[in-house]
């Protein structure tokens, strides 16, 4: 494809920049992962009219193309991407920035997932300090991979056309699966051997030992290896990029044997149960459109929502919904709509979870479902039509809360019973993280329950806020002395992950819109005019511009000039690997040349004017006070040197004057 590297290009561990700044430096978005090299080396070998076009059909519109945004149902190609800037830009949505931010957005990754996504496509290996072949290198995760998919093939055949795989195949029929599910999920059958998997990898020159280290062989007392999915249906596990990541194994109904029902892989470099939801690779467009993703219980759940067109139903791999859980929801979507089953167990695990979510601060309803069946019986009951009418009535979790605590008794008459009540009420809300109420949906929400509270329970709204008032302090104090410090990463992929877990967390946010306008007018020419950017970096003091979007941009000027590494807007807008960022600097880029070209005045005049805007003091004036430093007896022989140098060449850009 075009732009695309042919060679393979290394780039390994060193080139992690560790000297990066850190995320409390004024105007800088985020802690950086990697140098600009190698993020530039990536940036160049892709074309994003090719990665596009991967998700998009693209067509050329002019000198530049257009598509159907992603991430908004578009009835027309609302997506402009523009070939020469390498960016893209949607004004119904307000997204935009370039090709990194794109897949971030789109697959729900972090920069560093989505920079090797992109190497990997490219043929730019990124690899970990590990030698090759050692537990924990690039090629070994690589083994991994082919082994699983090479494991999945294999399941999928066998239960598709072996005649040993009959009575499996009807069961998957009674179930009411239909043949184009199943083969979209790539529901497999192991058959009940101890050898027949490794057998098979033995002759297709498969890895035993990849194949042990993702889980799908076990070993004996006797040190030998055995297959550990046997007569069993099953049921790959992939990542948000459609690769198998694990199995999981359901026993047929009237097995010989006394098994679990179900079996999952043991957690490997591949799979971590509590980071993992079955069928995201399928529902997360659909969640990214909708902004909504129902979570469902079992692998038939999962299957038999998307066969009614509920496309963006997930679930949890043998584990409860967690922490992380939701922080991967939170790439794709605001609301979940937890559709457990009607059994008191299932209302039951509700409980635990609401407060996963307040502390979350995500929107969490709950949908019980009729005659305590689990959502697959419903559907194959009741139709998907049945079931898109109730998720809209789902409720809000926290009226669910209020409702099932105050179950069987009057709170007006059962004082001692309804305190109680209320305390668990009130504990859950005060998992609301103290950042969270800044938002004024939030902070609404908070006075109508507390308004709700205080008629239910008869209680004045003072006495209820006073009472989570000390319930917030309570779990803050739990909080501080819960929390210990995080181990520094010792390999490129922890780094990766802890990069991932920090750009979940973050909760700055850059706008367009935070922009004044002299802010506006500085950035506009730095991004059209990169000659002037030295002019602006040697007599602009950052303390001067008052938005944090405008001291980000800035910033990464400064830290580009000081790396000595090119200054225009590509260069700029790949540096940063905060997406708000990126999508604010195509904003001003685009609407910079919507301005140039109807701004009479030059460039240069504009910059000069702003600089002597903000020098109306010697003390906001860096060159008066670089000659008072000058001044300073202290100062020694270099440093005196290193200011003149620089006075002079303010001198010679104030003039217009090309350096030598």
């Amino acid at each position: 494809m075009q732009g695309w590297a042919e060679g393979r290009t290394i780039a390994t561990v060193d080139d992690l920049d560790t000297n990066s700044p850190p995320a409390s430096k004024p105007g800088f978005s985020m802690n950086s992962t990697f140098d600009n090299q190698t993020k530039e080396r990536v940036r160049l070998a892709v074309n994003i009219v090719d990665i596009i076009g991967g998700y998009s059909e693209v067509r050329r519109q002019g000198r530049n193309f257009v598509a159907r945004c992603p991430f908004h149902d578009d009835r027309r190609p609302s997506m402009q991407i523009n070939a020469e800037r390498q960016s893209w830009k949607c004004w119904v949505c307000d997204v935009g920035g370039d090709v990194f931010s794109f897949v971030m957005q789109r697959e729900g990754m972090s920069f560093p997932e989505t920079l090797k996504f992109l190497a990997d496509k490219v043929g730019i290996v990124i690899e970990s300090t590990h030698s090759p072949g050692q537990q924990g290198s690039s090629s070994d995760k690589r083994d991994l991979y082919r082994a699983l998919e090479w494991a999945v093939g294999e399941f999928r055949r066998y239960l598709s056309d072996d005649p040993g795989a009959q009575g499996a195949r009807e069961y998957v029929e009674s179930r009411g699966l239909e043949s184009s599910v199943v083969e979209s999920f790539a529901l497999g059958f192991a058959p009940d051997s101890w050898s027949w998997l490794s057998d098979r990898a033995v002759a297709s020159q498969i890895s035993l030992d990849s194949l042990e280290k993702v889980g799908l062989l076990a070993r004996g007392t006797n040190d030998t290896r055995y297959d550990r999915f046997r007569d069993r249906l099953i049921f790959p596990i992939f990542d948000p990029q459609s690769r198998p990541i694990a199995l999981g194994g359901r026993i047929l109904p009237g097995a010989s044997v006394e098994a679990a029902k179900y079996i999952n892989c043991s957690e490997t470099r591949l799979y971590q149960k509590n980071q993992t939801l079955y069928g995201l690779n399928f529902a997360k467009d659909r969640i990214a459109k909708s902004r909504v993703a129902v979570v469902v219980e079992g692998y038939t759940d999962v299957m038999m929502a998307h066969q009614h067109g509920i496309d963006n139903a997930v679930a949890c791999c043998g584990t409860a919904l967690t922490e992380n859980h939701i922080r991967l929801l939170k790439r794709y979507c605001d609301s979940v709509v937890l559709m457990l089953d009607g059994d008191e167990a299932g209302q039951k695990r509700t409980g635990e979870i609401l407060e996963l979510f307040l502390s979350e601060s995500m929107d969490l309803r709950i949908l019980t479902l009729p005659d305590q069946l689990d959502p697959c019986d419903y559907l194959l009951r009741y139709g998907g039509e049945s079931m898109r009418e109730l998720i809209p009535q789902a409720v809000d979790a926290l009226e669910y809360k209020i409702r099932t605590t105050c179950q069987g008794f009057d709170p007006l008459l059962d004082t001692h019973r309804a305190t109680a009540a209320l305390d668990t009420v009130l504990s859950s809300l005060a998992k609301i993280p103290e950042s969270s109420q800044s938002d004024s949906r939030i902070r609404l929400r908070i006075e109508q329950i507390v308004a709700r509270l205080s008629r239910q329970f008869g209680i004045g709204q003072s006495q209820i806020k006073l009472r989570l008032s000390d319930l917030r302090k309570q779990s803050q104090r739990w909080t501080t002395r819960s929390e210990k410090p995080a181990p520094a990463p010792s390999s490129l992929e922890q780094a990766q992950s802890e990069s991932s877990e920090s750009s979940l967390d973050q909760v700055i946010e850059y706008r367009y819109g935070d922009l004044s306008q002299v802010e506006l007018e500085l950035i506009e020419i730095l991004v059209l005019h990169t000659e002037l950017v030295p002019m602006a970096i040697e007599r602009i003091a950052p303390k001067h511009l008052s938005s944090s979007t405008a001291l980000a941009i800035f910033q990464l000027y400064l830290d580009l000039e000081l790396e000595g590494h090119a200054l225009d807007f590509q260069s700029v807008l790949t540096a940063t690997e905060d997406s708000t960022l990126k999508n604010t600097l195509v904003t001003l880029e685009q609407q910079a040349v919507v301005k140039a070209a109807k701004t009479a005045m030059d460039a240069h005049e504009r910059l000069e004017s702003l600089c002597e805007r903000w020098a109306v003091s010697e003390d906001s004036d860096p060159v008066r006070a670089q000659r008072s430093a000058l001044e300073d007896p202290l100062l020694d022989s270099q440093a005196q040197i290193d200011l003149l140098q620089s006075l002079i060449r303010q001198a010679q850009l104030k003039h217009g004057i090309e350096q030598p």
